[in-house]
């Protein structure tokens, strides 16, 4: 059996690949009673890579989910909290324990992944192909929940747990990072928008067990971006029973908002939706005094001339179908633009991209030079064209 009493925890994470260059853009983690193996916490967040997101295809995830996201650094504290110090289990654990070594040391913080419990390894099958072995409901593979209570299930059916040498991981001190927010897509359901949840355990003591019970509260409550009487009721005996005051209260909701405010304007760029996005948390938490920030005043997008030079990024789908980029290509020579391959302050006039809110090369450097960022919609709609052409 296990390290007796050591705590449990199941991870997962979504990254923009495999490499040491790659970062994580989802994490998950499940906490465990070691006697049981039943879920006593659950933690997840996307998180901003701040770098292009990768294969879209296969985590769902897209830019613009990630807009709004923390990056990891603001993470970190909390989940080395919960990871610190127990047996990790994983679907392929060293691939986690790699990436999340990798985030770690960008940080300048020491992480050892212990020796802890892979169900890959103990089933040799693919994470859906020993679900459906073991009769375990998978409906959403490669969402870091979701898989990371996939994994828990195959611990119980395939007895992974009982490994004799199992050590705990360690992570060393993680310096300055308070509470963050965390934004979570839905994982029970289909057609994740981005931006459904964004939550706030912001500029609060990481040590503040009171005020972060209350926080989280309000993460699941805020979910739809409203509270009613119901909810608002709850809230309130909720703060009474944690002793929590008015004052503290609305510091904290303050907080919250601040703390997307500053998510939004991470890239710079403040769209129409994340000023929407503000103004309905601020409602909701009845603070009327917000400053709320200025849309972005970006280039206009207006017809396109003979000869202006076009840059593509992204992987384009459309109807669950991908588009080769020759094809866009192709679409812009017909229509007398001129291809180019990257973006230079010269040599590129647009910039037509799969996820406009993309963090990648190619769109840093536009925004950088004042280029204007186009979605493939709305290139084609300009052209009066159709992907299929």
């Amino acid at each position: 059996m296990t390290q007796t009493g050591a705590r449990l925890v199941a991870i997962d994470c979504e990254t923009t690949g495999f490499g040491a260059r790659d970062r994580i853009v989802e994490i998950a983690t499940v906490t465990l009673d070691p006697r049981t193996l039943e879920p006593v916490d659950e933690y997840d967040t996307l998180v901003n890579p701040e770098r292009d997101v990768g294969p879209v295809g296969v985590h769902g995830i897209t830019a613009s989910m990630v807009e709004a996201a923390p990056v990891f650094g603001e993470v970190a504290a909390v989940v080395a909290r919960r990871i610190d110090g127990a047996i990790l289990a994983a679907h392929n654990l060293p691939f986690d324990t790699r990436m999340l070594g990798y985030e770690f040391a960008r940080m300048g913080v020491s992480f050892d992944g212990g020796a802890g419990l892979c169900t890959l390894r103990a089933t040799g099958a693919k994470l859906g192909i020993a679900c459906a072995r073991f009769g375990i409901a998978l409906k959403l593979e490669h969402r870091a929940l979701t898989d990371a209570r996939a994994t828990v299930e195959l611990m119980r059916e395939c007895g992974a747990s009982g490994r004799s040498d199992a050590r705990a991981a360690t992570v060393g001190h993680v310096r300055g990072i308070q509470n963050p927010r965390t934004l979570r897509r839905e994982s029970r359901g289909e057609g994740v928008s981005d931006l459904v949840r964004i939550v706030s355990h912001a500029y609060y003591p990481y040590s503040d067990e009171v005020l972060l019970q209350y926080l989280d509260a309000l993460d699941r409550t805020l979910d739809d971006r409203r509270i009613d009487d119901e909810e608002h009721a709850e809230l309130v005996a909720l703060a009474d029973r944690l002793r929590i005051s008015r004052d503290q209260r609305t510091e904290a909701h303050r907080a919250y908002v601040a703390s997307i405010i500053a998510a939004a304007r991470r890239d710079g760029i403040i769209t129409e939706a994340e000023r929407q996005l503000i103004r309905h948390v601020a409602n909701a938490l009845k603070l009327s005094d917000v400053a709320m920030p200025e849309v972005t005043d970006l280039p206009a997008t207006s017809s396109f001339q003979q000869g202006m030079r076009v840059c593509f990024t992204g992987t384009v789908t459309v109807g669950g179908q991908p588009i080769a980029r020759s094809v866009l290509e192709r679409l812009a020579a017909c229509a007398g633009l001129q291809p180019v391959r990257s973006v230079t302050k010269k040599a590129c006039e647009i910039l037509v991209a799969a996820d406009v809110s993309t963090r990648s090369g190619k769109a840093r450097k536009a925004h950088s030079y004042g280029i204007p960022v186009i979605s493939v919609a709305g290139f084609l709609e300009q052209l009066g064209a159709d992907a299929n052409t």
